[in-house]
């Protein structure tokens, strides 16, 4: 390809030796990456900054550095220099370009929302392999068809993302499902594609290590229904304040429901620590639905999955048999087996709000006490640890603190922040211990018959993160575990 090509309609504040016909290679904005001929893009990062690299990628012999802002480097006749307003949405677009816009050949579905993400990600490309080939790229892993590759970020930066598109467009996959992050959307990893349907699922407080307060998280978010191109259709959650603001905005919007009135609507909820029943009203229509996963906003999650799937041009009475036979979400209210007179649920709940949500629709569900576990990130939003700690208290009976990927924090401190906000009149029995899998063996050890146990925060993760080292923990074989020593002591 050459730059004239590359480089046509995207603006350009500045050129320096601007030759048109200079041939290129790939596009990159690792300069460790690059090979003589190729494009270097330098974009600013949290950690490192592309413009610094500059010099390195002249002396790789870049056919092309692209930069945002202005520069004092001595640039050689056989490198054309360019300068534009935002080098990442330039990365982006020049990214497309080159794969051949795959986003034009498959569909593409995208998630985003503080909480729902995965689940709805998840349940919607299950649904859609009934009909279609599908791929997922989200939290869980990437899914292609053929094979399954570990997540290394919820929405991939574009120079991973693109080539995964350009493989599903050459495979003739016509559909994609993909989370979409906030730090995905300010950085502009997804800046360009065309999705066919976006859906809002809720914004509560996170990520406010990233993000500076709660109106500019909400920001980074409204950039997915309102950059160009805007997404085909748009469903929207009308009972998150937020969602109503983009309702408010975009009125082709659609929306979703489990309170009241709107597009899509869940009513008549029938709900159990085994699932849920109700009845989805959209269109002039009335069908009703079995889940097998329990809580609230899991029915909100599937009511959001069932409007989708019926924008993309699919009948959801047509997915009533498959959905019912789901099992679950992995790490997200994940029924764990192996307690027969207790309930124990592994779930990602890690913000004030998903903790709020599962425990107060748990204590609706009158188990005989309520015990939850959980810890709070390391090198992560600080304000909210006593948030987290305030609400597990509100609705708990049992709450056991303890260490959640503390990074590069002392796990003592953490809990320290947690619990600021515990309030003696809360009444609810708190123990404190580091280490997780002894705090999963104490919870367990205290549940009787009629409880129901929330082991909350990992999810579906298979690690630790303890200072620089990633040891292999996972909540579902832990919990496994202590059951079955429980088992052979009960029974002995």
């Amino acid at each position: 390809m050459k730059i004239g090509t590359l480089f046509d309609s995207i603006e350009i504040i500045e050129k320096t030796h601007w030759d048109p016909a200079r041939p290129v290679g790939k596009i990159t904005s690792d300069s460790r990456a690059l090979e003589p001929g190729d494009v270097f893009v330098a974009c600013p990062g949290s950690r490192m900054d592309g413009h610094d690299f500059l010099g390195e990628a002249i002396l790789a012999k870049a056919a092309a550095i692209v930069y945002e802002r202005p520069v004092e480097i001595h640039i050689p006749k056989q490198v054309t220099a360019l300068r534009v307003p935002d080098s990442q949405a330039c990365l982006a677009m020049l990214l497309g370009r080159y794969f051949g816009h795959p986003d034009r050949k498959v569909k593409l579905a995208g998630v985003t929302g503080t909480n729902g993400k995965t689940t709805i990600a998840y349940l919607l490309h299950q649904l859609l392999r009934e009909r279609a080939k599908a791929a997922y790229i989200g939290t869980l892993w990437y899914e292609l068809p053929g094979s399954k590759v570990p997540s290394l970020n919820t929405t991939p930066g574009s120079e991973v993302l693109l080539p995964l598109l350009k493989g599903l467009a050459d495979e003739k996959i016509p559909y994609c499902v993909m989370e979409v992050s906030s730090h995905a959307l300010h950085q502009k990893r997804v800046y360009g594609l065309e999705f066919e349907v976006a859906i809002f699922t809720q914004l509560t407080q996170d990520h406010l290590d990233y993000h500076h307060g709660m109106e500019d998280y909400y920001a980074a978010k409204r950039l997915f229904f309102t950059a160009s191109p805007e997404p085909r259709q748009m469903l929207v959650n009308a009972d998150c304040p937020y969602g109503r603001r983009i309702l408010g905005e975009k009125a082709r919007a659609k929306s979703f429901s489990v309170l009241g009135p709107a597009d899509y609507q869940a009513s008549d909820i029938e709900s159990s620590f085994q699932g849920n029943r109700f009845r989805l009203r959209f269109r002039g229509r009335d069908v009703s639905f079995q889940i097998r996963f329990p809580m609230l906003h899991n029915v909100a999650n599937v009511t959001a999955v069932l409007g989708a799937l019926d924008l993309m041009g699919f009948d959801p009475e047509d997915f009533r048999g498959v959905l019912a036979e789901i099992p679950g979400i992995p790490g997200r209210l994940e029924r764990v087996s192996g307690a027969d007179q207790f309930q124990v649920f592994v779930d990602y709940a890690h913000t004030p709000d998903a903790i709020e949500n599962v425990l107060r629709e748990a204590r609706k569900l009158a188990p005989r006490r309520v015990l939850t576990l959980f810890g709070c990130g390391g090198d992560r939003d600080r304000s909210k640890r006593p948030l987290m700690a305030k609400a597990a208290c509100r609705y708990s009976d049992v709450v056991v603190l303890t260490s959640d990927n503390p990074r590069s924090e002392d796990p003592e401190l953490i809990l320290r922040d947690i619990k600021k906000g515990i309030s003696p009149e809360a009444g609810t029995q708190v123990i404190e211990i580091p280490e997780r899998a002894e705090a999963i063996e104490r919870i367990l050890s205290l549940a009787e018959p009629g409880d129901a146990v929330f082991i909350l925060g990992k999810g579906h993760e298979d690690y630790q993160i303890i200072g620089d080292r990633k040891i292999p923990f996972d909540d579902r074989i832990a919990v496994q575990e202590c059951l079955k020593r429980k088992h052979r002591v009960f029974l002995s």
